[in-house]
């Protein structure tokens, strides 16, 4: 337990760490967020706590916001312009804790200026809470809108890699379409001479004729089996898009008690100043159990949207709005002083779970993308590998039927002619075996002289020759591998492992470049091995995922290069 609270803190911590350091920390989506908690619920306390009295501090708290705006306007400005990480997180930082610093003296001065009344409330507690509130604040929405941008970029990869890879799966299934057309065609040819001979005189200059027509077809399939796997290079261009028939938004459940957070941590220095620690600690119990409660009741399924996953608008805002209602009402009973003010939470807390609900779902929708984008993209590539060895594969297999048995009884005729006119008998054989050769020539089912034609996935060649317009490869092979990878479940478990790394590429470099090395090992299993310059999320870790769930795999970050290593069984 203690271990995984320690591995969920590194990892909170690395994640806000790479966005504070990612160059986009500080957007208008932060800057919204920040000035309508600092003008309605971190709000000073001036005068008496009354509705008029609330209503100034809503006026200070924004004039105060768009002074110490000016204080970090210019860090948005030089964290988009510098390239060193750690510069952005320093000047980023420090800004934020300076404006948190000067807040409550500038609340003051405002309040100062405007009403001639001074803020209430003791100057350390109200500025340690303008730290804490203020990377809070800043901190969730950079991280959600870093995580954000990142995963529409990886979508975005993914998608423009699935329409190239389509592209060449349609060009593919061309080929193999044409294949057919011209094994149909070279068929009814060599069936139209093979009758013409046999009508005539059969002597041993007509066979041999004829046979020469067989090798000369078999050469040109085979030249074209070669040929069939080297398909052009695909240019497209695509736009991300949420999937067809989805709502541009929709409500769904928060996260448990990150509304309760948010809204403690921003009502801190009113609380300090309106009643005892012990007293605000119930408060803030309360308003977490009422986060639960609410949270709980729009997970209800009859409350559920049409939309997986989602919850009706008019119940979700209903719930949280008689969450707010129920702050309200906790806040007057344990601070009637208060008065008005307690009518606070009735506007911030529905507000927050509003904001926080889209957020999440934004995060939700290009998270899926990315995973079906990962997921389509595999499998296709698996087809394409397995269409290109279609075409291939049946063109060899005539050319070996060609060259092989109707050749082969192009000797027996020719033979059987040069001793004499062949028999009624012997030319119908030839015309049978002949036929028979033809139809599996025509026949899909069968590979070459009859084994089971190429699988899903294909040979790692034509794997790689599937991804070569998308990311061109090298790949290097030793002695042990090539050896180990005579078996077929080390094959396939190691194109499976490539194709995954090939996804992972496109998903963390925009160079599409990779390198694939398969090793040996001296027990007997198989290292694979694929690079690409790239970069990780600095909270991704060595044992991240590639969104695709596949075991045995890692993937960490050396240098420039994101590695993803997997090490297979020995066979048997």
């Amino acid at each position: 337990m203690v271990r995984r609270v320690r591995e969920a803190i590194r990892r909170a911590f690395l994640t806000f760490a790479d966005a504070v350091s990612g160059g986009a920390f500080l957007t208008r989506w932060s800057a919204l967020l920040s000035f309508i908690v600092a003008s309605t619920v971190s709000v000073p306390t001036i005068a008496d706590a009354t509705l008029q009295g609330y209503a100034a501090a809503v006026l200070v708290g924004a004039l105060g916001w768009i002074v110490l705006s000016l204080i970090v306007l210019p860090a948005a400005a030089a964290e988009r312009r510098l390239k060193a990480p750690r510069a952005r997180a320093v000047v980023v930082l420090a800004a934020l804790v300076v404006a948190a610093l000067v807040r409550a003296p500038v609340n003051n001065a405002v309040s100062v200026l405007l009403w001639d009344t001074p803020t209430t409330g003791g100057w350390g507690p109200r500025t340690l809470t303008n730290v804490v509130t203020t990377l809070v604040v800043f901190g969730v929405v950079g991280v959600a809108t870093t995580q954000f941008a990142r995963r529409r970029l990886v979508a975005q990869r993914l998608s423009d890699a699935l329409v190239l890879m389509r592209e060449r799966l349609a060009r593919a299934q061309e080929r193999v379409t044409q294949t057919d057309a011209v094994l149909a065609d070279t068929v009814i040819e060599l069936r139209a001479g093979r009758d013409a001979m046999l009508e005539g005189r059969v002597d041993f200059d007509t066979v041999r004729a004829y046979a020469g027509q067989v090798r000369e077809t078999s050469h040109r399939l085979a030249g074209q089996a070669e040929d069939a796997g080297a398909l052009p290079k695909a240019l497209a261009e695509s736009r991300y898009a949420a999937p067809a028939g989805r709502p541009p938004w929709i409500l769904i459940p928060t996260p448990w008690l990150v509304v309760a957070l948010v809204y403690n941590i921003a009502s801190l220095p009113f609380a300090l100043t309106a009643g005892p620690p012990a007293i605000v600690g119930i408060g803030y119990l309360g308003v977490c159990l009422i986060d639960v409660t609410a949270g709980a009741v729009t997970r209800l399924p009859r409350l559920r949207g049409a939309t997986p996953g989602s919850v009706r608008p008019a119940a979700f805002i209903g719930t949280w709005l008689l969450a707010g209602i129920g702050v309200a009402l906790l806040t007057f009973s344990l601070f009637p002083d208060v008065r008005m003010l307690s009518v606070v939470g009735v506007v911030a807390i529905p507000a927050a779970a509003m904001a926080l609900s889209l957020c999440v779902d934004a995060m939700r929708r290009v998270r899926s993308a990315e995973y079906r984008s990962a997921r389509v993209l595999a499998r296709v590539a698996q087809h394409v590998a397995a269409r290109q060895a279609q075409a291939g594969d049946r063109l060899a297999r005539a050319s070996s039927l060609l060259h092989g048995r109707v050749q082969g009884r192009c000797v027996i005729l020719a033979a059987q002619a040069d001793d004499g006119s062949p028999s009624a008998e012997e030319i119908e054989v030839f015309r049978a075996q002949t036929d028979d050769a033809f139809d599996a020539i025509l026949d899909r089912r069968s590979g070459p002289e009859g084994a089971p034609a190429s699988g899903l996935a294909g040979s790692l060649d034509g794997l790689l020759s599937a991804w070569s317009g998308v990311v061109a490869t090298t790949l290097e092979l030793d002695t042990a591998a090539t050896l180990a990878l005579t078996d077929p479940a080390t094959a396939d478990r190691a194109i499976y492992a490539v194709n995954e790394a090939l996804v992972n590429a496109v998903k963390h470099s925009a160079a599409r470049v990779a390198a694939v090395a398969i090793s040996g090992t001296t027990d007997g299993r198989v290292r694979v091995r694929v690079s690409s310059r790239g970069a990780l999320a600095a909270s991704a870790g060595r044992s991240a995922g590639l969104g695709t769930r596949a075991p045995g795999i890692a993937i960490s970050q050396q240098g420039d290069d994101v590695v993803l290593d997997s090490v297979l069984p020995a066979a048997g």
